[in-house]
């Protein structure tokens, strides 16, 4: 069966309205301590020039990875979008707590942003595609409103990574996935992804290859530990092989395009 004929944007919508109606009491601070966050804002802040004045968020969750940037970047306009205003209105919360003055809160459908064409220095999306059937013209139209020259930055669930374990345990056990729909991508996948929307691939990288493994706990302790076992050895052959490890094997794989 079709996956588009079978899962629509409201669909999808249902399961991260719950998501950031659960967290919307978060504060700024245990966001930021989400070990995700930890491990990914380093690998994604390395890909953004020291030069950028606007940035577009696709997506934005939670706002973590936007409200870095604008924190990290002050000088630079960074619009923090998604297509549900419960996740906007935690992140303009996050964003006055922390007295940010550069983030503009905006609600956008990726298949139909409204801004013109090369409009962006930087679109960034973490692990939004996966949960678009569309995925191709989602990121057609990102790559759309990028100035020429500008990157285009994405993250998605690897297909190479122990979370596909996760998931097949849950359909055995008859359970859903908590997230809904998601496409795990191949680093294949993605690098066609971008070359269908005639991008210039200019890196790839990813992170955290443990957090498969950490969400196997609900079956026995012994994952948690094996998890920080794991991440410590990742981090070893890491420093010394070029990230070959994180940047096969990790949780989220990322790509980043030129136009």
């Amino acid at each position: 069966m079709d996956t588009k004929k079978r899962i629509n944007q409201e669909t999808v919508n249902a399961v991260w309205r719950k998501a950031w109606e659960d967290q919307g009491a978060a504060s700024s601070r245990a966001v930021f301590k989400h070990r995700l966050f930890i491990e990914g804002y380093p690998i994604f802040k390395r890909y953004i020039p020291q030069n950028m004045r606007s940035i577009l968020e696709i997506g934005g969750g939670s706002g973590r990875y936007g409200l870095a940037f604008a924190k990290d970047f002050p000088k630079s306009t960074v619009v923090i979008s998604d297509i549900l205003p419960e996740s906007l209105e935690m992140v303009k919360k996050m964003g006055s707590e922390l007295g940010l003055r550069n983030v503009v809160m905006q609600k956008e459908d990726a298949l139909r942003l409204s801004f013109p064409d090369n409009h962006f220095d930087v679109v960034f999306a973490d692990v939004v595609i996966q949960h678009i059937p569309e995925y191709q013209e989602a990121v057609s139209e990102m790559a759309r409103v990028l100035k020429p020259g500008g990157c285009l930055i994405i993250s998605v669930v690897n297909a190479r990574n122990f979370h596909m374990l996760y998931k097949i345990l849950l359909r055995i056990l008859g359970k859903e996935y908590p997230y809904g729909y998601e496409k795990s991508f191949t680093k294949k996948e993605l690098r066609n992804v971008l070359r269908e929307s005639d991008l210039v691939i200019s890196a790839e990288d990813g992170f955290y290859v443990a957090y498969g493994i950490y969400r196997l706990k609900y079956i026995s302790r012994i994952f948690g530990l094996f998890g920080k076992v794991c991440n410590r050895a990742v981090k070893m052959i890491d420093s010394v092989s070029g990230r070959f490890i994180s940047r096969h094997f990790g949780f989220e794989i990322v790509i980043v395009g030129k136009k």
